[in-house]
C-alpha cells in the first residue's frame, strides 16, 4: 500500500492497516529500524500512555522547539555558506 509523506513529513496510515494493527485513534505505532528497513507495530491507546515519558531518561535536557529550529537553521546555513553556493 502506497502513502505520501505531507510536507511536514507526516503520513496517514490507511485505514485497513490501522485496522490490522488494532489502533484506533487513541492509539500510536513503533517504528523499528531493522537493516534499511522501517517497521510499524501497532500500540493501543492505553500502551501508548504507559510509553509516554520512558525515553526521558535518555534526554540530555530539555530544549524548547524554538531553540531547537533555530539551531538548525543555524547549522543548514553555515554548511550552505561552506559551500560557497550563491545565486
Amino acid at each position: 500500500m502506497y502513502a505520501r509523506i505531507s510536507r511536514k513529513g507526516q503520513v496517514t496510515i490507511p485505514k485497513p492497516i490501522r485496522e490490522k494493527l488494532n489502533i484506533g485513534n487513541e492509539g500510536g505505532v513503533l517504528f523499528l529500524v531493522e537493516d534499511n528497513e522501517i517497521k510499524l507495530k501497532g500500540v493501543t491507546g492505553v500502551q501508548a500512555d504507559l510509553l509516554a515519558g520512558s525515553l526521558k531518561k535518555y534526554a540530555k535536557k530539555y530544549a524548547p522547539l524554538k531553540k531547537i529550529r533555530k539551531k538548525i537553521r543555524g547549522k543548514i546555513a553555515d554548511e550552505i555558506a561552506a559551500e560557497g553556493i550563491s545565486d
